[in-house]
């Protein structure tokens, strides 16, 4: 894997698709324009079925492509935003927004803000990662770390640390506890639909936590650049 302008930062991407490039910005001549989306927040753009993942910074935009993670500097524009590092560019100005990479132009980038919660729980090294309702709730597994069971629509969060693993059958389960209450997980590989979102999963999960159970959906969230030199 290829990084230029930073330090790895663990995350993977996927996609294709590819048009001519767009007319109408330049790095000479223009100005700096202020970037209006939110600084420090991860952001997933589909670019006509090409996808990757952003993150701002003063001045600058990191970008994680399939084989290279890339920090992208803000230069002057003629029109929108526009960052780039190389043969890599991206450009902005409202809702259009596209990526360029080494002469191929990816259009029609749009933001993607249900698949960002799952991506940045992969840019932060969680291995597992499972949703329910009724109330919401989430679960986050950093094997051999951690269990975070965040409950109650975000309102009560519940960290179990040095969880074991082990396995029966097809089911893969977690214990852990804190102070005296305990934690329970089981993984079980069943095809799972979220009844909120109606989003397929292939792993059904099942959370039991200080005597309340919990059933929802999840999967596992991989990290090809852990085998790349």
């Amino acid at each position: 894997m290829k990084f230029r302008g930073g330090a790895l930062i663990c995350l993977t991407l996927a996609g294709c698709g590819v048009g001519n490039v767009m007319p109408g910005f330049s790095s000479q001549g223009g100005s700096f324009l202020p970037d209006e989306r939110p600084l420090a927040t991860t952001l997933v753009y589909d670019c006509n079925g090409y996808d990757f993942v952003a993150r701002l910074g003063p001045g600058e935009m990191a970008i994680w492509l399939p084989d290279e993670y890339v920090i992208l500097s803000q230069v002057r524009s003629a029109s929108g935003t526009l960052y780039e590092e190389g043969d890599i560019s991206f450009w902005n100005k409202g809702d259009e927004a596209m990526l360029t990479v080494a002469g191929q132009s990816h259009l029609n980038c749009q933001l993607q803000p249900e698949r960002v919660p799952w991506e940045d729980a992969r840019r932060r090294g969680v291995d597992f990662r499972a949703v329910g309702n009724e109330p919401g709730w989430h679960l986050e597994i950093q094997n051999g770390r951690q269990l975070l069971l965040v409950s109650d629509y975000g309102m009560a969060r519940n960290l179990v640390p040095d969880p074991v693993a082990s396995d029966s059958g097809d089911i893969r389960v977690y214990t852990g506890s804190v102070g005296d209450r305990e934690m329970r997980v089981e993984i079980l590989e069943q095809a799972c639909v979220d009844t909120m979102s109606d989003q397929q999963f292939p792993y059904r999960t099942v959370v039991t936590f200080d005597n309340v159970h919990y059933e929802g959906c999840g999967h596992y969230l991989e990290y090809p650049w852990q085998d790349l030199d």
